[in-house]
């Protein structure tokens, strides 16, 4: 008869408690504080606003802090978090009870949530977050008032989910990949602190034997760059006379045409000439130092929502130097704009990875 007994209650135990509580997915009098947790853990992982909300207090004040760092402190302003949470799909999150205190009134829990989501592009996002609920009694039920989430670790995966890149490292990947070549920008300022920062990680370029050879020449004055703007289509204009030697019709749509780019690709509020110093202690290295700083300088523009554009065509070295009275011992890399564009390009097609990797050898 004992064991009879022992039998039943292990059964019910690991059987039919288990088996009652997922057939009552809503929270109601009665259930305990740990219960009502997994009540409320179930309703999220389900995206079952329903059953969520039966384990939520009726009042309106509440005190949510999201992952971001977002304050919401209202019912409906948690009910609104999730209902937009819940339209998205391809997402889990696996959650580890780690501890929680019931008293009389107030009772809270702590436990990690392993939020995991495919990307559109086919990553993998993963944030793993310590969540502290805050829990009231109200009406024989208990309700969270409060929800406090933590962030511990943000990562992101490729196919190969054994390998973790953190955010900050995903951040730089796609700041590089989105970098793009503008061609028409907005007027809107960019402050001078911009202005440093993107020529101080410029400076921070790799540099043959640390010569820094390099100068940054930073146009900003408007009549400047209309004088220029002018020059550049003459300058343009006379190399193709020479090149192509077009008819006057040729020559006409050609200056028209030219005139449309020049008026977009000068439209930025910011300009830098890139120049390297041919004095320096190792000019043959000063090509490679400067193109490596015109680089990080666009990606570090990137970074603060900026266009850049790698221009030499409209700009040729000798004349540039004339019309800005560059020293002769300084070369130019580039005349690049910085601003914010009038729309970012779509990304031009590239070429395959495999089909530009050599291992070991050709």
């Amino acid at each position: 008869m004992k064991k009879i007994i022992l039998f039943l209650t292990i059964f019910l135990v690991l059987v039919i408690f288990p088996f009652f509580r997922t057939a009552n997915p809503e929270n109601r009098p009665g259930l305990s504080l740990e219960d009502t947790f997994w009540v409320y853990v179930r309703a999220v992982q389900n995206s079952d606003l329903k059953s969520l909300f039966s384990t939520v207090t009726d009042e309106e004040d509440f005190f949510f802090l999201t992952s971001r760092g977002q304050l919401i402190d209202s019912r409906q302003g948690y009910y609104k978090f999730h209902k937009d949470w819940f339209r998205e799909k391809d997402w889990e999150m696996p959650v580890e009870l780690l501890d929680f205190k019931e008293g009389k009134e107030y009772g809270y829990t702590t436990a990690i949530f392993h939020y995991k989501s495919r990307m559109p592009e086919g990553r993998r996002y993963g944030l793993d977050s310590y969540f502290t609920l805050i829990f009231h009694k109200e009406e024989g039920m208990w309700k969270v008032i409060g929800d406090v989430c933590t962030p511990v670790n943000r990562y992101f995966t490729d196919e190969n989910e054994g390998i973790k890149y953190t955010s900050d490292q995903a951040y730089t990947l796609n700041i590089i990949k989105n970098r793009r070549t503008v061609r028409k920008f907005k007027p809107t300022p960019v402050p001078k602190e911009h202005i440093l920062k993107i020529l101080e990680a410029a400076h921070y370029a790799p540099t043959a034997g640390n010569q820094q050879p390099w100068k940054f020449l930073v146009i900003q004055d408007k009549k400047s760059l209309a004088s220029l703007e002018k020059e550049a289509l003459s300058w343009y204009l006379e190399e193709y006379k020479i090149r192509r030697k077009p008819t006057e019709e040729e020559l006409a749509k050609t200056e028209e045409a030219l005139q449309k780019v020049l008026a977009n690709v000068l439209s930025a509020p910011v300009y830098v000439a890139v120049l390297v110093d041919s004095n320096a202690k190792y000019p043959d290295y000063i090509l490679y130092d400067g193109t490596l700083a015109a680089g990080y300088l666009m990606i570090a523009a990137r970074a603060l929502g900026y266009g850049t554009g790698f221009f030499t065509s409209f700009f040729p070295e000798k004349k540039m130097k004339m019309f800005f009275k560059i020293p002769e011992q300084y070369q130019l890399i580039c005349f690049t704009p910085i601003g914010v564009p009038e729309e970012w390009p779509e990304a031009p097609p590239k070429k395959k990875l495999e089909e530009l990797i050599i291992l070991e050898s050709f």
